[in-house]
Order: C-alpha cells, then sequence, then structure tokens
C-alpha cells in the first residue's frame, strides 16, 4: 500500500499538472492542427477548423446537433473502420454515420468559415468552441484572454507579468519593496517542475512558480480578469502566449461603460447583423447577409470600404450589388448607427434593442443588446 506521503506527493501532482500537450504527428487520418503559443489547434484534413458543442454530453458525448444543425454544423464523418487512437475516438450518429469525437466530444466544422484557419464559428451562441489542446499549466495558473492576446493568468484570471531582468541562473530581481506592488505567484510546497514550468525557492523559503526560467508575478492594482496594470510598467511584460490578431487600419478601440469597443476611425462603435444570433444563427448556415429592406435605414449605416482595402483576419469585404464593398467580421456585415455621436456610444444596442445586432469588444466576442448606463 503506497504511503500517505506519496498519496499525498500524487495528489498534489494531479492539482498542479494540466493534461500533457498532444504530438501532432500522431493524429488519426483526416485531422491536423497547428500549434499557437497556447496550444494546440485542430482541423480537417483541408485545414479548416473543427470546433466542439457545449451541449453533446456523456462519455463519449452523444451528439446533439442534428437536422438543421447539420446544414450549418457539418459533422466530421469517419470512415466505418475508423479505429479509436488514444484520445480520438468516434461516435455513431443518429443516422448510423460514424463522427470523430475528441476526448469524448464530438467535432464539427462551420459552414461559414470562409478560408483555411478561419475561426468565424468559435464563441456562436455560447456553446460552439474551437477543438483546442492547451499547453500544460499547473493547477494555480490559467489562461485567458487579454487586449494583448492569450496570456497566462492566476486561477481567478488576474493577469501574470515576468521581470525582464529574470532568468536561468540569476538572482531574483523583485525583491523588498518591489513586493509592495508584485506579488509572487504560490507553488506548493510538493511540486516539481515540468515542461516550460520550474519552482525558484525565495530567500523567505516562499516556493514560486517560473514559466521559461522567468517567475511569475500579478501587480496589486489588478482586480478583474482582463486588467493590465502592469503593463505599461518599464522592465515588466505580461506573459503573453499566444498575441492578439491585428486590426484593420480603420479600427479604432474605444472604452465604454460597457468595456472596450471596436469603432471606425471617427471613434463610432461598428456593429454586425445577423438576423438573430442568440437563437437562429446556428442552423441558417451560408448567407449573404443583411439585403435589401432587412436593415432600417433610418438608424443603421453600412460600413463601406475604401477602394484599396484589404481583408485581414476576421475582418472581410463583401461586395454589394452596386461594386462597392462592406466590411464584414467574421461572415457578418459591420454598420455604424446614426443614434451614435461620440466615441463610446453603443445607443443601437444600449437598452436591449434588437437582439440581432451585436457590437464587437475588443476581445473580438460580440456584445449584444444591454441595459447600460443612462
Amino acid at each position: 500500500m503506497p504511503s500517505v506521503r506519496a498519496a499525498l506527493l500524487s495528489c498534489v501532482l494531479a492539482l498542479s499538472v494540466s493534461a500533457p500537450a498532444i504530438a501532432l504527428d500522431n493524429l488519426p487520418a483526416g485531422i491536423g492542427g497547428k500549434q499557437f503559443g497556447n496550444g494546440w489547434q485542430f482541423a480537417d484534413d483541408k485545414g479548416m477548423t473543427l470546433y466542439t458543442f457545449d451541449r453533446d454530453e456523456g462519455a463519449p458525448g452523444k451528439s446533439k446537433c442534428n437536422g438543421d444543425c447539420t446544414l450549418t454544423w457539418l459533422p466530421l464523418l469517419a470512415a466505418a473502420d475508423a479505429k479509436p487512437q488514444g484520445v480520438w475516438s468516434t461516435i455513431t450518429r443518429e443516422d448510423d454515420t460514424q463522427q470523430w469525437s475528441y476526448k469524448g466530444k464530438p467535432l464539427y466544422l462551420y459552414a461559414s468559415d470562409a478560408f483555411v484557419g478561419a475561426t468565424f464559428g468559435d464563441g456562436v451562441e455560447g456553446v460552439w468552441r474551437v477543438a483546442f489542446q492547451p499547453i500544460p499549466t499547473p493547477g494555480e495558473i490559467k489562461i485567458g484572454p487579454t487586449i494583448l492576446g492569450q496570456s497566462l493568468t492566476d486561477a481567478k484570471g488576474l493577469t501574470l507579468y515576468t521581470l525582464d531582468a529574470d532568468g536561468a541562473g540569476k538572482k531574483i530581481g523583485c525583491v523588498d519593496a518591489c513586493l509592495r506592488t508584485w506579488l509572487p505567484v504560490a507553488a506548493p510546497w510538493l511540486a516539481n517542475a515540468f515542461a516550460d514550468w520550474t519552482v525558484v525557492v525565495r530567500d523567505n523559503g516562499l516556493r514560486q512558480w517560473a514559466f521559461k526560467n522567468k517567475p511569475l508575478y500579478r501587480h496589486v492594482a489588478d482586480v478583474g480578469p482582463g486588467d493590465l496594470s502592469g503593463s505599461n510598467i518599464k522592465g515588466w511584460q505580461a506573459v503573453v502566449l499566444d498575441p492578439a490578431p491585428s486590426l484593420p487600419p480603420w479600427a479604432t478601440v474605444q472604452a465604454s461603460d460597457a468595456g472596450d469597443l471596436i469603432a471606425n476611425e471617427k471613434g463610432l462603435t461598428v456593429y454586425s447583423h445577423d438576423f438573430n444570433s442568440r437563437s437562429r444563427r446556428a442552423v441558417l448556415g451560408r448567407q449573404a447577409g443583411c439585403t435589401g429592406d432587412c436593415v432600417d435605414s433610418t438608424d443603421w449605416v453600412p460600413f463601406i470600404a475604401v477602394t484599396d482595402a484589404k481583408p485581414m483576419g476576421s475582418w472581410a469585404l463583401a461586395e454589394l450589388p452596386d461594386g462597392t464593398k462592406q466590411w464584414s467580421y467574421k461572415g457578418q456585415k459591420l454598420y455604424t448607427n446614426k443614434l451614435d455621436t461620440k466615441a463610446g456610444d453603443f445607443k443601437g444596442i444600449r437598452f436591449g434593442g434588437d437582439r440581432s445586432w451585436a457590437a464587437i469588444m475588443r476581445s473580438g466576442q460580440p456584445m449584444q443588446g444591454v441595459t447600460v448606463g443612462g
């Protein structure tokens, strides 16, 4: 029988280390992937992004996406003789076809992804996610979004930082008065090094997590997820694993009482229109976007691109019948609202409004009709 100490060590390490990284050269036929700083994103053999559905439950998961749902979310079908391989297995769908699954979660393609690598489906309805394997982290450390990109955070989502002067073989740089502002990220007393993670011991005996040989800290002024109070302080850097996608040249970021919003060069909030993104987007499939009289021109103005505009990332150009081009985001055409008169306004959706409209947060997520402020 294992000793109490061995059992305790096993428990601590289980809490401190996430699942191991996956080898991209050991994937089933028909499935590929791409490595990013924060992990591995999976795709089909053509490079199109794969997704999972939160409502698929069970082990292995049973698909809740059938009928019209599959017009937009295309099951990644497996050959009848496909063999399970590690975390990759198959499930049987309602029509008796076989579908690949990752860790028991059935895999899908999004019909509106317009190009290889597009992730237009990520976050749709709040229940569709890119199929992704994050890098291994200690249990006390997570990965979360900031305006800089996917970054290391503590368990509460607060941003983690490193000091440029720190490194392998160097004495810890933040001591004494520095510790009033920068709080070391404590490691459990039985935690061990793994992957890019090491444990350093401070002069007072505190064990501190380090990433790529740099000790990790929180900043005392950060109070909520995504805060970056320490990001502009000389010598200190937020630990950004994967930088945020670049914005088009016209894009500005405007503060509002509901968070940072994407706006045009005049500071006016841009909105996407997707008919009804909460209840119908998941089953509409590819759509041309809003045309004709589906938008009330009294309030909404198409965001027309300049003649030499170039698409980039999730920001694309939709050609209109008269030959002009309108900006779109993740396949949804963009508009401004005539009621917005200054930077940070979002009157098009401020008091609920038509739920088919959404402003775009700096994080890239949609913000739909809300009741905020006066």
